[in-house]
């Protein structure tokens, strides 16, 4: 599911640019920014990469009970879904003279956003049934939290956005325990008073 989610909002955002820009070819792409060896991890320059860098549970929307469904005569028990949250990053790493393209682009994305803060399978027809409802919120970082955030991918800052990503339903839909119905009773032991 995540899978599928993070590129089809990178599509979406890339559609967004190519309309605003005389691009010929895809600026914004999906990917890590550094390789575990410490390289580069994608190819080419003067690119938007969107990049995954947390997954949260939604512990406030978290269910309670095992969810029940009904199986012919018998009811089945399921896990509860899960409620995820996503940190994804925006950044624009463009080179030497583009500098200042990045800082537009980097503009541009928050223009996105403010304008499409929601996405449903009604206003985005690629998104999964699991993701009915994702809401996009920017987050700002303290300076010494921008470090540490670069830090641990182990890249160099470059002009970027990070966006919290709410909710993205994990539902399971595996049976673990099925509860015989009732198809027929009787009552006895009551007598009909005259």
């Amino acid at each position: 599911m995540i899978h599928n989610v993070v590129p089809v909002i990178a599509g979406e955002l890339n559609n967004y640019l190519a309309n605003n820009f005389d691009f010929e070819e895809a600026k914004v792409i999906v990917s890590n920014l550094v390789n575990q060896d410490g390289g580069v991890a994608f190819e080419g320059t003067n690119k938007l990469v969107c990049t995954l860098v947390n997954i949260e549970e939604d512990q406030s929307s978290r269910a309670s009970r095992s969810g029940h469904m009904q199986i012919g005569n018998a009811y089945g028990e399921s896990r509860p879904y899960i409620n995820l949250n996503l940190k994804v990053l925006f950044s624009a790493h463009f080179s030497g003279k583009n500098y200042p393209e990045s800082l537009k682009i980097i503009s541009y994305v928050i223009s996105f956003f403010q304008r499409k803060s929601v996405f449903t399978p009604n206003n985005t027809p690629r998104l999964t049934k699991n993701a009915e409802r994702l809401s996009f919120d920017m987050v700002t970082l303290e300076m010494n939290e921008i470090s540490h955030l670069w830090g641990m991918m182990g890249a160099k800052y470059v002009p970027s956005v990070l966006y919290k990503v709410q909710m993205l339903s994990f539902r399971d839909n595996m049976i673990y325990d099925e509860i015989p119905g009732v198809t027929g009773f009787e009552i006895t032991g009551l007598s009909e008073k005259n």
